[in-house]
Order: C-alpha cells, then sequence, then structure tokens
C-alpha cells in the first residue's frame, strides 16, 4: 500500500478487496482465479473440437458396422461423397453447439449477474465486479470458436444479434441492426443499453 504525499491512502478499491482482504465479501483468491482460467480454457478447446472429432468417430463407426452402406468402397466419387458427409456433419454439429453456447451465456449471465442496475459497484463493498468476471471467464468460449470474433461474428446486424442482446437485458426497438459492419463491438453491461427507432424514421440512442 502507498501513501500519498498529504498522508492519505492510494490503495484502490480493487487493492483493499484483492491484496487487502478488506472487502466487505468474500473475494476469490489468486489460485482460485487461476484454476477458473484454466478450466475455462480447457473447457473451450475440447467444445470447439467436438464438431471435428464426433464427425470423425461417426464415419468411423459407420465404416466398421454399416458396410452395406457402401460409402466406403472405391468407387470414383467416393471422395466428393466422404467429403460431403463431413461437411455436412460438421455444419450441422457447429450449429448445435453455437445454439447450446448461447443459451449457456444467456443463462449463466442472469444466474450469476442477474438484473444491472445503475450506481457505483466499488471492488471492496460490492461482489458485482467479482461476478462480472466470474461471468466473462466462463463464457470466454463465445468469442473463440467459429474462427476471428468468435461466434457472434456470424450474426451481426441480424435479427437474430438483436435477439440475443435483449436475453440478455438489452432494451432494442424494432428494426435496429447492430454492428452492421460485420465486426463486434463492446457493449459489456447490455443491461443498461436502450436503442429505440422511432416510426418517424429518426434513430435516438440513450
Amino acid at each position: 500500500m502507498q501513501k500519498s504525499n498529504a498522508g492519505g491512502s492510494t490503495t484502490t478499491p480493487f487493492g483493499r478487496a484483492f491484496y487487502l482482504g478488506k472487502a466487505n465479501f468474500f473475494v476469490f483468491p489468486y489460485f482460485l482465479l487461476l484454476l477458473m482460467g484454466f478450466m475455462s480454457a480447457a473447457f473451450s478447446a475440447a467444445v470447439w473440437s467436438l464438431h471435428t472429432i464426433s464427425a470423425a468417430q461417426v464415419l468411423h463407426q459407420l465404416y466398421l458396422h454399416a458396410p452395406s452402406l457402401h460409402i466406403f468402397r472405391p468407387w470414383w466419387y467416393r471422395f466428393a461423397l466422404v467429403y460431403g458427409l463431413v461437411a455436412s456433419f460438421f455444419v450441422i454439429v457447429f450449429a448445435l453447439q453455437a445454439v447450446i453456447a448461447f443459451l449457456w451465456v444467456i443463462a449463466t449471465k442472469w444466474a450469476i449477474i442477474g438484473q444491472r442496475r445503475e450506481g457505483p459497484s466499488d471492488w471492496d463493498t460490492s461482489d458485482y465486479c467479482q461476478r462480472w468476471q466470474l461471468h466473462l471467464t466462463w463464457t470466454q468460449f463465445i468469442i473463440e470458436g467459429g474462427g476471428a470474433g468468435g461466434i457472434l461474428t456470424y450474426m451481426t446486424g441480424s435479427v437474430y444479434f438483436v435477439w440475443y442482446l435483449r436475453a440478455m437485458g438489452a432494451k432494442i426497438g424494432k428494426g435496429c441492426g447492430i454492428f452492421a459492419g460485420g465486426k463486434v463491438g463492446l457493449m459489456p453491461e447490455p443491461d443498461l443499453v436502450e436503442v429505440c427507432v422511432p416510426y418517424h424514421g429518426t434513430n435516438t440512442t440513450k
């Protein structure tokens, strides 16, 4: 802890909570944060490799137990057939993964954070910041799957992105295209965002 020239403490609220243990709630120790980060990274790697592994396993089972389908016989079109099966299964499983990922993010947001409210939330007097960071850690995988920007990139500008943000607590009127440029921007606290489109055609953002 440092002292200012005037004799007052310069310790931040985070420092008082994390380093000095002066918060009025339980603060996760460093080893627990490290463990949660490791588990989150392992979970993300496992989730986004599932569609590839499952496609290979299904084809392997077909090869072993369904020879009557003649998928792997040396036909001239065998490559196209196998590739088409892999691609189809890949797309189907990836889409299911994306839906489950969004449901997970929405459900954990309301379970861990709940409804956000305006007002101060210092680290040493409110556990909001800690719960927020916990939710970000456990939902990091949503921006790690599907390439740069994560699976959110594929929904920018669409009604599906609006539905997602509404489910996260944002108030968005009809006719809005969020991040329509194709690049996902920051909206860390959607509960506090209100975007309205009046019927006369002008946009109002609060």
